[in-house]
């Protein structure tokens, strides 16, 4: 389990046009802006009934940007699946815990990493 437990995470340097892009990928695969401020947005896809939801967060850290991915494993899955699931998975291939939603979830972050110049999650 502790393979997949946390968060995928990637610090880089971006333009200015970064929040524009980050928008537009959302909107082309079913991210929802689920929460932000001045310096972050929280964005998810799923409402996490009977497949996990897929959220990805960017934040502004003054000097550049950090992106965190993950797949979020709902209470009420992780009673069903007798507390195996953990709250938070990483997206990077391996382990077979969460591998459909953490499959689909490092297609669609690798797009976004992609238009931003940014290498792949493996």
């Amino acid at each position: 389990m502790s393979r997949v437990k946390g968060r995928t995470i990637r610090d880089f340097q971006a333009g200015a046009d970064l929040w524009l892009i980050l928008d537009d990928w959302a909107q082309r695969n079913g991210y929802n802006l689920i929460a932000q401020d001045q310096y972050s947005r929280l964005y998810q896809r799923g409402i996490g009934f009977l497949t996990a939801p897929q959220r990805l967060q960017m934040t502004f850290t003054g000097t550049g940007y950090r992106l965190e991915a993950y797949v979020w494993t709902p209470l009420i899955n992780r009673i069903l699946t007798l507390m195996l699931m953990p709250e938070e998975m990483r997206l990077e291939s391996g382990g077979f815990l969460g591998a459909i939603p953490r499959g689909k979830a490092r297609k669609q972050v690798n797009l976004l990493l992609q238009s931003l110049g940014q290498p792949p999650i493996p």
